[in-house]
């Protein structure tokens, strides 16, 4: 292959991988140094009619309460509270949550929205799987994303140490960013 090829296939592989690069970076940097992100302001209140399931758990019914309503997002089971004429939970998702009061007596569900801000989205990224139920397809993709840069992340490692080795290798070059590199893991081991 030649060497102009070798050279644009290693950009594309970093223009790719370059927006799971920086998520994961920025949400490294909030979950290190506990930053709070956390909004709490209702910004949408609406009704809602549901039909009561008595038979069904508190998580069965906290899930079966979404999808009549057509959400997506997980139901936390810590977020439960029922009494003998209400249920509340709340519905989580990457880019807004949900708390919903439901009347145990007539089926009315008073639904609040709290949109989370862009910083908290961004952080989200992190740890979302894609895996998020009742979620459209397109969301989805996003594990498929995560997977597919950390592979071409490796190829395009492998394909740069090749072609700095092959094209412009100077010896105080590798002793330099090898041991910024050695170094740097050393650290990460013992952080």
């Amino acid at each position: 292959m030649k060497k102009s090829l070798l050279i644009k296939l290693h950009i594309y592989a970093g223009i790719f991988t370059s927006f799971y690069l920086i998520v994961f970076g920025f949400s490294t940097i909030i979950l290190n140094h506990d930053i709070s992100l956390r909004n709490d302001i209702v910004t949408k209140q609406w009704d809602a009619e549901i039909i009561i399931d008595t038979t069904l758990t508190d998580r069965q019914f906290a899930e079966y309460i979404r999808d009549q309503i057509g959400f997506m997002g997980w139901v936390p089971p810590w977020k439960y509270q029922r009494n003998a004429s209400n249920f509340k939970f709340e519905i989580v998702r990457i880019g807004k949550n949900y708390r919903l009061s439901v009347n145990l007596q007539n089926g009315s569900v008073e639904i609040f929205e709290i949109p989370r801000g862009f910083l908290d989205v961004f952080n989200g990224l992190h740890f979302f799987n894609g895996n998020i139920p009742n979620a459209p397809f397109f969301i989805r993709t996003w594990q498929v994303y995560q997977w597919l840069s950390l592979f071409i992340m490796g190829l395009s490692l492998v394909l740069g140490i090749w072609l700095w080795l092959k094209y412009s290798y100077r010896p105080w070059q590798g002793f330099v960013f090898g041991s910024l590199f050695i170094g740097t893991i050393i650290i990460m081991i013992l952080i």
